[in-house]
């Protein structure tokens, strides 16, 4: 209590009700992508595994079972993120549902003149998509656990100014006090966060 008291006067809390109230109506859409054949294949292949049969039998942590299961849906190359350097298509968009979905997404919005902010949980997933938005030719930002504090800003301030880069890049958990990404109008969580309250902390960037 002592500690809040002195430090209160310096401090700039904005409540979510005080954001919303500035913020144009928020509209969701949830979208179901089908597997394509080389994830049903990854799919399938972890459920006849040994490490399947070790989370049953209540000897591995269910946890670890889920992670596949999220690498699997998001895009199956996950699983051999070793191999990245190594492989020219690595990371192939065809491979992913979400990611084909995604891709016309991107392709629709920008004809509309609309600019996206896109999440991912993982440094991973988001290496997969900087590849991808950088063979479509799409002009984008990234901002994650490595980029520097002292760049952070910049980029931000960049893509809220620039009405020329279309997509900002980031992970979940890199925002924070202080990132207020205006430029955007649609934003797009690529793959929701186990605890709600994490997306709804991205839904005010």
């Amino acid at each position: 209590m002592v500690l809040r008291d002195l430090i209160m006067p310096y401090l700039l809390r904005r409540m979510k009700a005080d954001v919303n109230a500035q913020l144009p109506k928020k509209t969701e859409h949830v979208l179901f992508c089908s597997l394509t054949s080389e994830q049903v294949s990854a799919y399938r292949a972890f459920l006849a595994s040994t490490d399947v049969e070790q989370i049953l039998d209540g000897h591995r942590n269910s946890l670890y079972g889920i992670d596949v299961m999220r690498k699997i849906c998001n895009h199956p190359d996950l699983l051999e993120r070793d191999h990245a350097f190594n492989d020219p298509d690595y990371g192939n968009p065809k491979r992913s549902g979400k990611m084909k979905v995604v891709a016309q997404v991107l392709n629709v919005w920008k004809e509309q003149g609309h600019r996206v902010l896109l999440f991912t949980q993982t440094q991973q997933m988001l290496n997969i998509f900087e590849n991808f938005l950088t063979t479509s030719g799409h002009i984008y930002r990234r901002m994650d656990g490595l980029t520097p504090v002292k760049q952070r800003m910049a980029l931000i301030d960049e893509f809220n100014d620039s009405s020329e880069i279309f997509i900002f890049i980031l992970t979940t958990k890199v925002g924070g006090l202080g990132t207020n990404l205006t430029g955007a109008n649609r934003v797009i969580i690529f793959d929701p966060d186990w605890n709600p309250s994490t997306d709804m902390q991205v839904s005010l960037y």
